[in-house]
């Protein structure tokens, strides 16, 4: 029985993925480094009047229904609502402060920005739609972990707009010969998706070029050859030129 339902649960997990849109993320500003939101704190406030009006269309498309995106900067480990901008030709500009005010919010400001003080949540990595290829985006995607899977680590984590945890390692910070563990995936028959297992393979850093670092393999996790062909087909398919983005693995310290 427990086998059923578990198998149920991957069909249907399967099928709302591939159902899904994926929605346009906020940025959020660290020092020199953006990271990018598929959680939008401007939802928390849970205001009445949407930022934008789009002639009677709640969004402009599938893949933005909120209808804008934002972009957030921590400053003085307060995290600040830099600015909020249409999804248009133009890039239309909201005056955010004046729209907060219109909502009957009372907004703090800090350097001329809006201090998100409504806004206490956690986040961790995100699982886009091909999680098993997150690791060759040049961009990291961090959200609100609505499973609440307890191995995820904890990426930044808010309390009333003050950043009180961020574990996001720098890009520069990966340096040449160290060891990065990965997860990938490969599928062991026909029905690809449902039959995806994955398997950790270690890597030495050899290069890195600001956003992505080269990884010599030096183990699979798995004698098997087999296994190894298949995830070099499906996953790596270079070993010579294998390059990731660092912050989807594990660094060995």
């Amino acid at each position: 029985m427990k086998r059923f339902f578990l198998i149920t649960e991957v069909i249907f997990l399967t099928f709302s993925t591939a159902f899904s849109t994926e929605q346009i993320p906020d940025k959020l500003i660290i020092g020199k480094d953006t990271i990018y939101l598929k959680s939008f704190p401007l939802d928390n406030l849970r205001l009445k009047k949407a930022p934008f009006d789009y002639g009677g269309s709640f969004f402009p498309h599938t893949g933005c229904w909120r209808g804008y995106v934002a972009t957030w900067q921590i400053i003085d480990e307060n995290l600040t609502l830099k600015e909020i901008q249409k999804i248009d030709s133009v890039g239309t500009q909201l005056n955010i402060v004046e729209y907060l005010s219109d909502n009957g919010f009372n907004p703090k400001i800090i350097n001329g920005y809006v201090v998100a003080n409504w806004y206490s949540d956690t986040l961790k990595c995100y699982n886009v739609s091909s999680f098993d290829l997150a690791y060759k985006f040049d961009k990291f995607y961090i959200s609100k972990d609505h499973l609440r899977k307890t191995d995820k680590r904890i990426e930044l984590a808010f309390e009333s707009g003050k950043l009180i945890k961020n574990a996001i390692i720098p890009i520069e910070a990966y340096e040449l010969g160290d060891t990065l563990l990965l997860d990938v995936y490969y599928s062991q028959n026909w029905y690809v998706w449902i039959s995806r297992k994955s398997i950790q393979i270690k890597g030495i850093i050899r290069e890195n070029n600001g956003k992505k670092v080269r990884l010599e393999i030096v183990s699979f996790g798995t004698d098997k050859k087999r296994i190894i062909e298949k995830i070099v087909e499906e996953s790596i398919k270079e070993l010579d030129n294998f390059w990731v983005n660092p912050r989807y693995c594990r660094k060995m310290e």
